[in-house]
């Protein structure tokens, strides 16, 4: 049975909740808006809520307050009133209850009417990343390969060794074992290259093809675990498996093209996993020095998606500092679904 990894916009490949902290969408808010208990109406989601609303009647289509709303950051009763409608009319098997939830199925049904995504954002979206990537499997490769053959290129030995041991620990192995913990990194670097670099390889007719849109996922991505490897069709149909999906959190304004390259490393790392047939998995999410990256061992880092994110990431930029948008987190086996 497949198993698909799910990274919501906090950057996990797990199952969770959205991120309080962090947009779901092109329409997205912090905290949830309309009335009842989980209800916070911060001001600046209540506006962003009722211009949504306001477009949906502006769309011309049903479900949409009349009157326009006033866009006042005040959840009063005409904007609880055209929640409630907008949940009746719009949105299928759930009551009108009249709260909007981050990632919940009412303001995924906005996104859907009013910011609906196509493979037109999704390739201006990888037109600034893929590059980026790119870059950073290039100097990962470059970083590893320094350390293998002991010889200073572009990068002293000293320095691409040291980044190794921060994101792999490789230096409390033994000298067999690091040895043939760089050989493993080097082949699985160079397969997620190839991804991008050489799509026809895996019958690609380019690298946008690796990735599709999956506008009903309201996190950052979804991604089978050795993906690459499905076949092409199934049942006679485009393999969804066979590509990384990005959900509405990859197009959130505070998704910047750096945060946007690393998700995609993450989630390359899954897509191929290692040559050798393990798995790279989650176990455990952030920086090397993060609190749930600082106990893995060389072996779960070695199959830690975050590890080779992080360390193709650092080689790319020069700079060893935990980036704004790495969040830390619990690893584990959730993700699988």
């Amino acid at each position: 049975m497949r198993r698909v990894l799910v990274m919501p916009p906090f950057g996990s490949c797990i199952p969770a909740s959205t991120s309080p902290d962090a947009p779901a969408g092109p329409i997205a808010i912090s905290q949830p808006v309309g009335q009842g208990q989980l209800a916070r109406n911060l001001p600046d989601d209540v506006k962003t809520i009722q211009t949504a609303l306001n477009q949906v009647t502006v769309n011309g289509l049903p479900g949409g307050p009349i009157p326009f709303l006033a866009v006042d950051g005040i959840e009063g009763p005409k904007t609880q009133a055209a929640i409630v409608n907008f949940q009746r009319v719009q949105v299928k098997d759930i009551p009108p209850d009249g709260v909007i939830e981050p990632g919940k199925k009412t303001i995924l049904r906005l996104n859907a009417l009013v910011a609906p995504l196509s493979k037109f954002d999704l390739n201006s979206k990888l037109a600034v990343t893929l590059p980026l990537v790119k870059s950073a499997l290039a100097a990962a490769i470059e970083n590893v390969t320094t350390v293998i053959t002991g010889a200073n290129g572009q990068v002293p030995v000293a320095t691409a060794a040291d980044r190794l041991n921060r994101h792999f620990k490789l230096d409390t192995l033994n000298a067999s074992e690091q040895s043939a913990g760089r050989v493993n990194l080097f082949e699985t670097y160079s397969e997620m290259a190839l991804v991008t670099s050489r799509p026809d390889l895996f019958n690609f007719l380019g690298a946008i093809e690796a990735f599709d849109v999956d506008p009903g996922n309201a996190k950052i991505a979804l991604t089978t675990v050795q993906g690459i490897f499905e076949p092409p069709l199934d049942g006679g149909e485009d393999n969804p498996a066979r590509h990384i999906r990005l959900g509405l959190g990859f197009f959130a304004q505070n998704v910047t093209p750096d945060f946007a390259a690393f998700i995609l490393l993450h989630e390359l790392a899954h897509f191929t996993s290692r040559r050798d047939g393990q798995v790279i998995d989650d176990n455990g999410r952030g920086w090397f020095n993060d609190a749930f990256i600082l106990p893995l061992t060389a072996g779960q880092r070695l199959l830690n998606a975050d590890s080779y994110a992080g360390f193709a990431h650092e080689c790319r930029t020069n700079n060893p500092a935990r980036p704004v948008f790495v969040k830390t987190a619990p690893g584990g086996r959730g993700g699988a679904r």
